[in-house]
């Protein structure tokens, strides 16, 4: 029988050399998940879906996304956003509740499609990094205050 110098036979060799390759090697093809960026993908959704409601001066449900220390902020109703863990955080629990549900946010207008409700989920998920300063607050919107004749 064939031996490897370090006594080890042969066949026993190549069978752990082959099941090490075997773990390895899918770890190592998958493409790792592209991080999502909170500048470029969740502050233009919780600007244009949320904020309006949820900030400082009209604070429904007790709830204020201006900025990282707000949204963090403990509350009774439990936390809002739990970095790594989307099924625990209420951000991601209302967006993809059926329309029909009381609690389903955002309770009227345009509903937050699939893929914003899965890019919200990948972003809590992957630690919720939301900067603290001016690249982490978020401005209500005005409205148009316009009127029509």
């Amino acid at each position: 029988m064939l031996e490897v110098k370090s006594g080890i036979p042969m066949k026993s060799a190549l069978s752990l050399l082959l099941t090490t390759i075997a773990l390895v090697l899918p770890h190592s093809t998958q493409a790792a998940e592209p991080r999502v960026d909170f500048a470029a993908h969740v502050k233009p959704l919780l600007t244009s879906r949320c904020i309006n409601c949820h900030h400082s001066g009209s604070m429904f449900g007790q709830l204020s996304l201006e900025n990282r220390a707000m949204a963090f902020k403990k509350r009774a109703n439990g936390p809002v956003i739990v970095p790594g863990r989307p099924d625990s955080s209420a951000l991601y629990l209302v967006l993809k509740m059926p329309p029909k549900n009381p609690k389903a946010m955002p309770p009227a207008g345009h509903r937050v499609t699939d893929r914003e409700v899965n890019l919200i989920y990948d972003w809590i998920k992957q630690g919720a990094d939301w900067p603290e300063g001016k690249a982490g607050v978020i401005v209500p919107m005005k409205k148009d205050r316009r009127v029509d004749s």
